[in-house]
């Protein structure tokens, strides 16, 4: 492992990541799939993912942004790349440039996407192909219903193609939830119909994440994108896929060691004085790094040399104190797992998220950019032995 300027990191398994990917592609199969990469891929190292992704049979990528876009262009990814926020008008060369398929909310939009390309290339080159993305109920953004007729007009007159259409659907990880997810599909279903009246066909078809892809198979359509479940985690408890591996562990190691006596405490407020005489351990990893304050409310345990420990002190911006009780063998260097596996034990995202009443997502993607990602695995290889078979 690469030298760090301070004992603590977070591993990627690429190889996981591999596993996981694969494992998708055959059960949503013939659909495509489109690996969610958005945020560093959910705080994991987003070019590599990207690659792996790919290598085990993704053959798109989504991203939130354009700078996320341009930084897998720059990694050396020529996968088509899914944009899925409307930019900015003034953007919309750029995103053009780095050869990203934009997400049209406003037929505005679409008009401006082909006046842009007319700038760059001229009359002689081919269409832009764009994702038409509708609400269906989600609300959060995203076209009407005429708007997305609109949009389509605008391809009959313009030197724009409706490569895709789009939707997200809002309660697919909830089993009560059903009514209105086949709702959302129902619209959707509509929205296709109403395109195809004014003559426009969508290559492709869109609307099941990880939650839906598995739960509603008639979602599926020409492609799902998959997200969480790239990185080891069910969509929600509702949604299970037991072949699914933990991607990140979340690592650091003891950097100082101390004792105290029965009745003192650690860290700001001093709030949790031991029980015993106890060695307590320092952790340089804090939630500046994306380790949360409340996960010392909460109870939280971390691993060491195979064994669960808990937090002795509140959580402060740069490190963490463990209690290590009275009679310890840890000594300084001792690897730390946060998140991860370590000997028998395991913590997972969704130990964290069930303790702050949150989800397995915002838990990977907190984790601080500061955190150094440290890739291990061999997904070439592992993808080399399959096609040997």
């Amino acid at each position: 492992m690469e030298a760090l300027s301070r004992s603590a990191w977070a591993e990627v398994d690429l190889d996981a990541l591999y596993h996981n990917a694969r494992s998708i592609v055959r059960i949503v199969a013939p659909s495509e799939v489109c690996a969610v990469v958005k945020a560093n891929s959910y705080g994991h190292a987003a070019t590599e993912v990207a690659k792996a992704a790919i290598l085990a049979g993704a053959s798109w990528l989504a991203v939130a942004t354009l700078e996320e876009g341009i930084s897998l262009r720059e990694g050396g990814i020529k996968a088509p790349i899914l944009l899925l926020l409307e930019p900015e008008r003034r953007y919309v060369e750029d995103a053009l440039r780095s050869g990203l398929t934009i997400s049209i909310d406003h037929p505005e939009l679409a008009w401006e996407v082909s006046a842009a390309r007319d700038r760059i290339w001229g009359d002689e080159a081919p269409q832009v192909s764009i994702h038409i993305h509708l609400d269906t109920g989600m609300g959060r953004a995203g076209a009407s219903l005429d708007d997305a007729v609109e949009i389509a007009k605008v391809a009959r007159f313009s030197n724009v193609a409706i490569g895709g259409l789009w939707s997200h659907l809002a309660v697919a990880d909830d089993a009560r939830g059903r009514p209105f997810t086949l709702e959302q599909l129902k619209r959707f279903e509509a929205a296709r119909l109403a395109l195809a009246a004014v003559g426009c066909y969508p290559k492709l078809s869109h609307i099941a994440s990880s939650a839906g892809a598995i739960s509603y198979p008639s979602s599926r359509y020409d492609m799902v994108r998959v997200g969480i479940e790239l990185y080891g985690y069910p969509p929600s408890a509702q949604v299970p896929l037991p072949s699914l591996r933990p991607v990140l562990s979340l690592k650091a190691r003891v950097v100082h060691l101390r004792r105290i006596a029965i009745g003192e405490a650690v860290s700001y407020g001093l709030k949790r004085p031991v029980i015993v005489d106890s060695t307590i351990a320092t952790v340089p990893i804090g939630y500046a790094d994306g380790v949360p304050r409340a996960l010392f409310d909460a109870q939280t345990e971390v691993l060491i040399r195979g064994r669960r420990y808990p937090l002795a002190g509140v959580v402060t911006m740069d490190q963490l104190m463990v209690d290590l009780g009275e009679e310890s063998d840890i000594v300084v260097g001792d690897e730390v797992v946060l998140l991860g596996r370590q000997g028998r034990e395991f913590v997972g995202a969704d130990e964290w998220a069930d303790k702050l009443s949150t989800i397995s997502y915002e838990v990977i993607a907190r984790i601080g950019s500061r955190v150094p990602r440290v890739l291990v695995g061999n997904p070439q290889a592992i993808h080399e032995n399959e096609v040997a078979r």
